[in-house]
């Protein structure tokens, strides 16, 4: 990977900076002056897998705000980075039921940043929270990140129930500032300032909310998909195949696809998955290890969907620990398989 590297460590993905710069330059800057100023070579935002280090981002991100005069910009690239990850989130939507399927697979919107945080989930007795926990401390004033990833998670929130789920009320560390109309306008909720921790906080009631299923070529193949990980025999007719199959591609993205998880999953026992397996000349491992590289496979044909994207559908936790099991199954890089 390519990487910059300063004192202080931490890295966040290059790519998902594009969508910034061009939203930057939408609002009157310039990319080159704010670049130089942060730093950064703007060519890098080309390069699939390059890193930078988190400071730089840091300092995008107040120049963002300098250059473009506009007190809002956290709000509007929180909307960008929302709509840049559609294909990762319409992926998760389709192999969900509920929200609290989708959360259970969703990864927070920080780790498609990098190293800046993580979104949390607070269990209180009438209503959860999704708080932002940023590994450096916020502004004290404004404060253009916690802008972004609050927005963005309020709209990932909202986009793929069938039903409209919306925060009842928003937390933001920093004080009330002048102008409201656009923070009430994103988040459709009381606002309430100076608070101890950034949240967004919903009912219990909507985890219980359908998910929206799109059929597309993508999103609906299972049936097609499944019958290249078994024996020739098996074919969609197998129930018992296509449930397995679907479990695996569903609990994948939440890194929990063990044995155990996908027996319990499909409701048998473990012994019993086992034998199942050998009946189909087959063991979890190698099954597991066959779907993650036909996936991955056809993830990478879908150019709209980046390496880290494919990585945590596939539980990975980061991009070079999926490119060096793609490199063992393939003998090349995911990247490489891309450019073939």
């Amino acid at each position: 990977m390519v990487a910059q590297e300063i004192p202080g460590g931490g890295t966040v993905y290059a790519r998902a900076l594009k969508g910034l710069m061009d939203l930057a330059a939408a609002l009157g800057a310039k990319p080159e002056l704010v670049a130089r100023n942060a730093g950064l070579d703007l060519a890098l935002l080309s390069v699939s897998d390059a890193l930078l280090p988190v400071a730089t981002y840091y300092q995008l991100q107040e120049q963002f705000r300098l250059h473009t005069g506009n007190p809002d910009f956290g709000l509007l690239s929180g909307r960008v980075t929302y709509m840049e990850n559609t294909h990762l989130l319409l992926y998760l939507a389709s192999a969900s039921q509920t929200l609290r399927d989708w959360m259970n697979l969703l990864p927070s919107v920080a780790s498609l940043l990098g190293d800046v945080g993580s979104i949390k989930v607070a269990r209180h007795h009438d209503y959860f929270a999704l708080e932002w926990h940023p590994l450096r401390p916020p502004d004290p004033q404004r404060c253009v990140i916690t802008d972004s990833l609050l927005s963005a998670t309020a709209l990932q929130m909202d986009g793929y129930c069938l039903l409209p789920v919306r925060p009842h009320r928003v937390d933001l560390s920093y004080p009330r500032p002048d102008n409201l109309e656009r923070l009430r306008a994103t988040f459709g909720a009381p606002l309430y300032f100076d608070q101890p921790v950034s949240a967004l906080h919903y009912d219990w009631s909507m985890l219980d909310h359908p998910q929206l299923h799109v059929s597309t070529r993508f999103y609906d193949t299972v049936a097609e998909e499944f019958s290249a990980f078994f024996s020739e025999d098996a074919s969609a007719t197998d129930p018992f195949s296509l449930s397995l199959h679907t479990a695996i591609r569903r609990l994948l993205p939440a890194g929990s696809c063990s044995i155990d998880s996908i027996a319990s999953d499909i409701n048998i026992s473990r012994r019993t998955l086992q034998r199942r397996l050998k009946d189909r000349d087959t063991n979890f491992q190698q099954l597991l290890q066959r779907v993650k590289s036909n996936l991955a496979r056809k993830y990478l044909e879908d150019k709209s969907l980046s390496i880290i994207e494919i990585a945590l559908l596939l539980g990975y936790g980061d991009p070079s620990s999926f490119s060096a099991a793609f490199k063992s199954w393939s003998g090349l890089t995911p990247t490489e398989f891309r450019r073939q």
